[in-house]
């Protein structure tokens, strides 16, 4: 099946008109990567999955846990760009769930909801765009049950 996909995405014509092939060209080799910003702090972080819904990362010999992936994520994201708040979602198949970090690292509250409009507006406050979208509860890492799942 990968090969028919691969040999099919090969043959697919480009916006010049001509086929992909099947390995990237040179130059596109040469300029992946580029534009991405290195991590602060020397160390690779590190990502350790415990299999039940929880992680734990590993910065500079320093241990973080994290009890959902939405926090995990959005604590990587922050210790690349502190400066920055990051907003984070997923889609369990069943309802959208929602996290965001502020610059000051200081977590929201995991949101649950029922429409990609509802998960929007969820952005659009945590962003500031919505009155008294600050007044939203805040947390500081604390560890919460794990999702179930059926």
């Amino acid at each position: 099946m990968a090969y028919g996909l691969n040999k099919m995405m090969a043959d697919m014509p480009t916006s010049k008109g001509k086929p992909m092939g099947s390995k990237p060209s040179a130059k596109m080799g040469d300029e992946m990567g580029k534009g991405i910003k290195e991590p602060e702090g020397g160390a690779p972080m590190e990502v350790h999955d415990h299999g039940d819904g929880t992680f734990h990362t590993v910065k500079d010999g320093q241990e973080e846990q994290h009890p959902d992936l939405l926090h995990m994520t959005t604590h990587i994201a922050h210790v690349h760009e502190p400066e920055s708040k990051h907003h984070h979602a997923k889609h369990d198949g069943f309802s959208g769930h929602t996290h965001g970090m502020h610059e000051d690292g200081t977590h929201e509250e995991t949101q649950e909801h029922d429409s990609p409009e509802e998960m929007g507006e969820g952005l659009k406050a945590f962003m500031g765009g919505e009155e008294g979208a600050e007044d939203k509860p805040q947390h500081q890492e604390q560890e919460q049950a794990p999702l179930g799942g059926m």
